[in-house]
């Protein structure tokens, strides 16, 4: 039996979650499930840094239910099976719930609540569920997902996503037929598959001697299985001329014209450099072309003139589209904030300049089939119908967006596609993929089609819906001592700007629904005014009190609605010092009191960002409930003899080693100990968090070296 490694020993009417399994159960079961796709609601709409179903599935579980239960504990692990619960368990488990309070469906609120794993799980068991975010992305999700496709019948509603999805795709298909002139078929004589993949770079013109040059910055094509694969640049007389070339294993790849990591170009001609490089002065360049067919592999050549259409008849095309959709281009503004929105830096000024003109084309004539299938669903189903199904089609908006524009880039170690908006900001991208949407190559939409009907498949017959507030946390709009349990994951500092990430999908979205569902998508934007995330972009030298008191107001409002004996279940995590001393001030600010910091090993290494970054890979829930009079809190004195208790725990340590935790996440797991400890602190300075901060890692690096935190400001 693993031990629950608590704060604080002792707690009255314990739960579940107070027998401390999470860091066995719910790690193994949500690590298992971030390997499977098509299999949760998280393939239907983007959005960012979810957590594991099966893991919050347990999490919300343990919150709920009393331990005196019928084999509480063994319903932690088979809860957390990663391909769902069975229908059995899931029984046994809402039998638990509703025993734990005497017949009635207890209240759970996430205050963060995103993309919506938590709510959606304790719908799931039995609650009461409610789900609140400032972000009208994030709440249009939540009420696609909990009040609507909760409620369908799973069968019908897979034979409906698939009949109208289909019809849209055909739509497009047939609407952008003549923006790609090689579809189905090649003309190439280098390639015999049909071309399903367009490469794009940029090219700008020599001020010194008008030479045009190409800016593309990583010429591989393809590394996959010991292919060599490049771009070859030659000169000629008005322009460089691009190639592909197969190299040996000795040759080296041309480094291109860019000047180390500079942002600085030059000219191959006269050498000349380009000292401030803009998009005013560029234009798009195809530099080669992919086809592909499944089972077949990927061909390579270079750009061909028959690839593409006139400039005027994609602009033809795109009036005709916005005149039928009855909607202008998006003009909302990328906010111009260098390392969190690097393309406004080089002058992408609005959300539509994210998509060269044949796939912005390609996503109006997408937002144009989607609009029809809506109006043949009204007249025969009516209007709340037609929203519904339309909703969840939408998310081939977020794939369409994500997979296919100036920001997609291209990964050659794989020959795939790889999406452009996963955080925490957005990248420049000098090389660009450009997929054809109906074919079988890379991200196409109909294996993208085929994910959210599985998504939704997985949520329908649940049954219940779910209360979805557009709101704030550090306001909630219910009385105190409303909720039995608040389990929340809320934004990690400054990991993920929410809603900068969100308005490149929102921008096209509300085209679709502005007036089906008025209420999210009026705005142009979404909301930023109280968006909880250190933002010097925002508020300047003051982002990191600023998201401290914001943190802590979200805090003091959770105790409010807690119900006396309720429970707080908050994931968190961060790589800063700044991070954690921001969670531990805002503990500190609040009547919450730590009983137990439980970790959780659930994020799949192979992400990107974690193999290429620091990427935090453990989170920590932080159990706490509304302080009691009689709890008293450790004085400054005794923190350093409780940090040394809390992090010197070696058969906590020893039973993660067991379940083969690396050793940076059990060091981590350690850390969270001590950050609990703190957070039960009297009042002390921020300097003396950080004080004490310090001292918690050094205790941890005497077993880990390597473990350090991060010191720097907010992004």
């Amino acid at each position: 039996m693993p031990i629950a490694c608590p704060v604080i020993r002792t707690v009255r009417r314990p739960r579940v979650i107070d027998d401390g399994l999470l860091h066995h159960e719910a790690s193994a079961a949500g690590l298992a499930e971030r390997y499977r796709r098509g299999e949760t609601s998280h393939t239907i709409h983007v959005w960012w840094a979810r957590r594991p179903h099966s893991a919050m599935r347990a999490l919300v579980y343990a919150s709920l239910v009393a331990s005196e239960c019928n084999h509480p504990d063994d319903l932690v692990a088979r809860l957390g099976q990663p391909t769902g619960a069975s229908v059995a368990v899931l029984e046994a488990a809402k039998e638990n719930v509703a025993m734990s309070f005497n017949g009635q469906r207890p209240r759970v609120l996430d205050l963060f609540a995103g993309g919506g794993t938590i709510p959606l799980e304790a719908l799931r068991l039995g609650a009461d569920s409610y789900a609140v975010d400032s972000n009208q992305l994030a709440a249009f999700i939540n009420a696609c997902n909990l009040q609507w496709a909760t409620r369908q019948e799973p069968a019908a509603l897979r034979t409906m996503l698939d009949q109208m999805g289909n019809k849209v795709l055909s739509i497009v298909a047939d609407l952008t037929a003549v923006l790609f002139p090689l579809r189905g078929s090649s003309n190439i004589d280098s390639i015999e598959l049909p071309i399903t993949t367009y490469l794009w770079s940029y090219s700008t013109k020599c001020r010194n001697c008008g030479y045009r040059f190409s800016l593309s910055k990583r010429p591989w094509l393809s590394r996959k299985n010991g292919r060599r694969l490049c771009l070859h640049r030659s000169l000629a007389s008005q322009s460089e001329l691009i190639s592909v070339r197969e190299l040996l294993q000795t040759s080296r790849v041309s480094a291109g014209n860019w000047i180390g990591r500079s942002g600085k170009a030059k000219c191959p001609r006269c050498g000349w450099r380009s000292e401030k490089l803009s998009l005013d002065d560029c234009r798009d360049e195809l530099l080669a072309l992919v086809g592909s067919r499944r089972g077949k592999g990927k061909q390579f050549a270079a750009a061909h003139c028959s690839a593409l259409p006139t400039d005027d008849r994609i602009a033809a095309i795109e009036a005709e589209l916005l005149k039928e959709i009855g909607e202008p281009l998006p003009i909302s503004q990328l906010p111009h904030w260098s390392g969190i929105v690097n393309p406004a830096v080089y002058g992408m000024r609005t959300h539509a300049d994210a998509l060269n003109p044949r796939q912005r084309v390609v996503l109006l004539a997408l937002l144009c089939a989607l609009k029809r299938v809506f109006r043949e669903l009204t007249s025969k189903h009516g209007e709340d119908f037609a929203t519904g199904v339309v909703s969840l089609l939408s998310g081939l908006v977020d794939q369409c967006v994500d997979w296919n524009c100036r920001l997609s880039m291209w990964i050659s170690q794989n020959e795939q596609v790889g999406r452009a908006f996963c955080g925490p900001g957005i990248s420049m991208l000098w090389d660009y993929a450009e997929t054809d949407p109906v074919s079988e190559g890379p991200s196409n939409l109909r294996a993208k089609l085929e994910r959210i009907i599985e998504g939704a498949v997985t949520i329908a017959g649940i049954g219940d819906s779910a209360t979805v507030v557009n709101g704030y946390a550090q306001e909630l709009p219910f009385k105190d001592n409303y909720f039995d349990a608040i389990v929340t994951d809320p934004p990690y500092y400054d990991n993920i700007y929410y809603t900068v990430l969100a308005d490149f999908f929102f921008a096209w979205k509300r085209l679709l629904l502005r007036t089906a569902k008025p209420g999210f998508f009026s705005p142009q934007t979404t909301d930023t005014s109280r968006e909880l995330v250190a933002s010097r972009s925002r508020d300047g030298d003051e982002a990191h009190e600023q998201y401290c008191t914001q943190l802590a107001a979200a805090f003091c409002e959770a105790a409010r609605t807690l119900k006396p004996e309720g429970v707080f279940s908050l994931v968190y995590s961060h790589a800063s010092l700044p991070g954690w001393q921001a969670l531990i001030d805002a503990f500190c600010r609040s009547p919450l009191v730590v009983t137990s910091v439980q970790p959780l090993s659930i994020e799949r290494r192979q992400r990107p960002r974690a193999m290429t970054s620091q990427a935090v890979n453990t989170c920590l829930v932080f159990v706490a409930r509304k302080r009691p009079a009689d709890c008293k809190l450790q004085a400054h004195s005794d923190l350093l003899a409780e940090l040394d208790r809390a992090i010197d725990d070696r058969a906590f340590r020893h039973s993660l080693n067991q379940a083969g935790w690396s050793e940076h996440d059990i060091a981590l797991a350690l850390f969270g100990q001590g950050v609990g400890v703190l957070c039960n602190a009297k009042a002390i300075s921020a300097s003396e968090q950080i004080e004490l901060l310090g001292r918690a890692e050094e205790l941890v690096q005497r077993s880990y070296h390597s473990f350090k935190l991060a010191r720097r400001h907010s992004l």
